[in-house]
């Protein structure tokens, strides 16, 4: 029998997809893992429990969309979309929720789906299926929403037209003048919805007016009023309808970029592209076609292809239901009506999952919700590439609802991008593209994860959860300094075995004081435990367990590889950083010696840990796992394996 070592230096793969398993020839074989479930990957390549979930409030139990409101770093908010309600946490006091703003026009259907863009202290708000609003900061603790108004300071409104009938159509006037008059059409045209809705019509001698329709009368007559009188009683085909209404659709989607506030696509329009003048973000005149002027452009491709998304990147980037676009500018020579352009870089499609910018690139979710992918610059090529993201982990990607990421914080070097699944876990990708640094893991927690809101680098989540037989909603903050989930940290002034969380009445909870475990007790009605030893300070909670384990360890041996052979790991070494609690194949490390002081907390070992493990398998890997809620950081593993 062979005795053989094998060491993991890094485990930067994450965790790999079943369909990996023979891939020794890969180096993401070599650092990757068969499971890594409530870990997270550190930048040098070990990995560390993940944060645990600080309680901050109980929210209704309804859908929610959740989305960023960062006004400045100290002034923050989370906007809380749900049926005809916005509610708003400041989150410099998460615990409470500011007054909410009511008789808004989303509605449970279209929560999750509505698109949003902010600048400064206003954020514009769409769907489709009702007009774009606009949610304004009126104060530090009030907002406002209210419906988008086009700009109409000089008389009339500068928004979008287009001509939805056919080209011949015309409209003649009854007369020449201001007054209120009969226009008729050469085909059936309106109906009775066209009521208060904006014409834009251009007569004979080239001059554009604006007509007012007040009252239907036939679907080739009504009734309305010139801004400026017509030079004449002549019919016209020049004439356009305002793009955005009742009876075409409002906009998909929204975003800031260049200094102009972009609308993409709209229920009848769903592939053109609407820009507003430079500086200008209710301006959507397109004048003479001057360079701030608006730009208005379709997108021209082989099928008709619905925008689902806007990227504001190194250019302005557009995801539609067939492709990936983006429109060049220059350095030198920004978008302008002259030099519009929009070219098609990839045909994977998307859905209505917005995308992210993550680690230099942005991450979209493919039309099917199969594949994440990243859409980023290739200097080889000169183009823009799609490569897949969830290639070695397909596995952990099931239905994901939304994409938020993390850039790097005070308390942590690392970005990570997290992705909610449909079953309510955390798919979570570390990406150091300098250090070709990319895996996956996964995080889980007792009840599911609705929604998750990256504000200011601090990440939010509303979590469901079944407690005391009734469904809770709670929004939790993932801390760094926590280990466990639905938790508090509480303080006495004098040493007390009595302890209240209220919010988790008749649970099963975990019970730290600084670095012991205490152990799990069951809650009262009211919330209340007795522990078993007196202390000042606790962080109580539901406990969660991380896991890691190991795939085969595979030799060159001299009859051959060792695969499918019959293999015993004899000896584990495993390298810990700051821990306190670790177990392997059932058997638990000890951290302390025995010529430790006991009379004093313990200290998180850092340093290598030897276990010696019994019993033959097919595959010979190794679980590392904890029982308590406490600090565990592994940054390799040898194993020593007789085959």
């Amino acid at each position: 029998m062979a005795l053989l070592r094998q060491f993991y230096t890094n485990f930067t793969s994450g965790e790999l997809s079943p369909l990996l398993t023979s891939r020794l020839d890969s180096d993401a074989y070599k650092n990757g893992l068969k499971t890594l479930r409530n870990f997270r990957i550190r930048a040098q390549g070990g990995v560390t429990r993940r944060p645990g979930l600080r309680y901050l409030q109980d929210l209704s139990d309804i859908p929610y969309q959740t989305e960023p409101y960062i006004y400045d770093e100290d002034e923050a908010y989370i906007l809380l979309f749900s049926n005809g309600q916005l509610d708003i946490v400041d989150v410099s006091n998460p615990t409470a929720l500011l007054t909410p703003v009511t008789s808004c026009p989303w509605a449970t259907a279209q929560i999750g789906e509505l698109k949003v863009a902010q600048s400064g202290d206003t954020m514009i708000v769409v769907h489709p299926d009702f007009a774009m609003q606009k949610v304004t900061r009126t104060s530090a603790s009030t907002f406002t929403v209210t419906d988008f108004v086009f700009d109409s300071n000089d008389g009339f409104i500068h928004q979008p037209y287009y001509k939805f009938a056919p080209a011949a159509v015309t409209i003649q006037p009854q007369n020449a003048n201001l007054n209120p008059q009969t226009f008729t059409a050469s085909a059936a045209t309106f109906s009775v919805d066209w009521e208060g809705e904006e014409v834009e019509f251009t007569d004979d001698a080239g001059t554009i007016h604006h007509v007012v329709f007040t009252t239907y009368l036939s679907d080739t007559t009504f009734t309305g009023s010139f801004d400026t009188a017509p030079s004449n009683t002549n019919a016209s085909a020049n004439w356009k309808e305002q793009v955005f209404s009742s009876r075409h659709g409002y906009a998909r989607t929204v975003m800031f970029h260049d200094q102009r506030l972009i609308f993409g696509g709209s229920k009848d329009l769903p592939n053109h592209l609407f820009f507003s003048k430079v500086g200008e973000f209710f301006n959507f005149d397109v004048g003479d076609g001057f360079d701030d002027e608006s730009i208005q452009i379709q997108i021209a491709e082989n099928q008709v292809s619905t925008i689902k998304s806007l990227e504001s990147f190194r250019n302005l980037v557009v995801f539609t239901s067939e492709q990936e676009l983006y429109c060049p500018t220059s350095e030198n020579r920004p978008l302008t009506p002259s030099t519009i352009a929009v070219k098609r870089q990839t045909s994977f499609g998307s859905g209505t999952v917005s995308p992210v910018e993550f680690d230099g690139a942005i991450a979209f979710l493919t039309k099917t919700k199969g594949t994440i992918r990243e859409f980023i610059f290739s200097d080889i090529s000169q183009a823009y590439n799609s490569d897949a993201l969830t290639l070695l982990s397909q596995h952990l990607i099931d239905l994901p609802k939304a994409i938020i990421a993390q850039r790097e914080s005070s308390d942590q070097s690392e970005g990570y991008m997290y992705v909610i699944n449909d079953d309510g876990t955390i798919a979570v990708f570390t990406s150091i593209r300098k250090e070709k640094l990319q895996g996956w893991c996964l995080y889980s927690t007792t009840g599911e994860f609705k929604n998750l809101v990256n504000v200011n680098r601090n990440v939010y989540a509303i979590v469901e959860r079944t407690i005391d037989g009734s469904t809770e909603t709670t929004l939790e903050l993932f801390d760094n300094s926590y280990h466990l989930d639905g938790a508090l940290k509480l303080t006495s002034v004098t040493a007390t075995t009595d302890w209240t969380i209220a919010h988790l009445p008749n649970t099963q909870v975990s019970v730290k004081s600084g670095n012991y475990s205490l152990g799990s007790y069951t809650t009262d009605a009211n919330g209340d435990i007795t522990v078993s030893d007196a202390v000042t300070e606790i962080e109580v909670g539901l406990n969660y367990t991380p896991t890691l384990t190991t795939l085969p360890p595979e030799f060159q041996l001299q009859d051959g590889l060792s695969f499918g052979q019959k293999r015993r790991i004899v000896r584990a070494v495993i390298d810990l950083n700051e821990t306190l609690d670790v177990k392997t194949k059932g058997t638990k490390i000890l951290i302390r010696r025995v010529t430790s002081n006991f009379a004093n907390a313990p200290d998180p070992v850092t340093g290598r840990k030897e276990v010696y493990l019994l019993g033959w398998s097919n595959d010979g890997t190794v679980t590392i796992t904890q029982d308590e809620p406490l600090p565990i950081g592994i940054n390799g593993l040898m194993l020593e394996v007789e085959v």
